[in-house]
């Protein structure tokens, strides 16, 4: 029997953000800066289950994600899919299937007083298929 840590990789991720700037996932969270996962290191396509989670949300914060796109590095010109407008604490998932071998993951906070992460988790290429994330 194979346990969770063999099933799994964590993709990417957006560590824990209190910030109004852009930020960036495959930036390790840093803002203003952008990058990409380039799908092809792990088996492209398979499934990335994206992962939000909002802890605290003071006054009129708002929590924009989108999940972006390419065929080649650093031009991401697609949005694939936008979480509807987050202003409330609590988490967010999305199951998404990549066409593209690039992605991002774009989050802009309206406001300082929202915190925030964004975690991008995909089965494990080593493996068939897990349940629920079948390619």
């Amino acid at each position: 029997m194979r346990d969770l840590q063999e099933n799994i990789v964590v993709l990417d991720v957006i560590r824990a953000q209190l910030s109004a700037a852009e930020v960036n996932a495959r930036a390790n969270g840093a803002s203003g800066i952008a990058g990409e996962v380039n799908l092809a290191d792990y088996n492209f396509p398979r499934k990335i289950l994206v992962c939000v989670s909002v802890g605290i949300r003071a006054g009129v914060g708002t929590l924009n994600i989108d999940i972006e796109s390419g065929d080649i590095t650093t031009v991401l010109p697609n949005t694939d899919y936008s979480f509807p407008q987050i202003i409330a604490v609590g988490d967010y998932i999305y199951e998404y299937t990549p066409t593209r071998q690039f992605i991002n993951i774009e989050a802009i906070a309206a406001v300082d007083n929202m915190t925030y992460s964004v975690t991008l988790v995909m089965e494990h290429n080593r493996y068939g298929s897990v349940s629920g994330l079948v390619t």
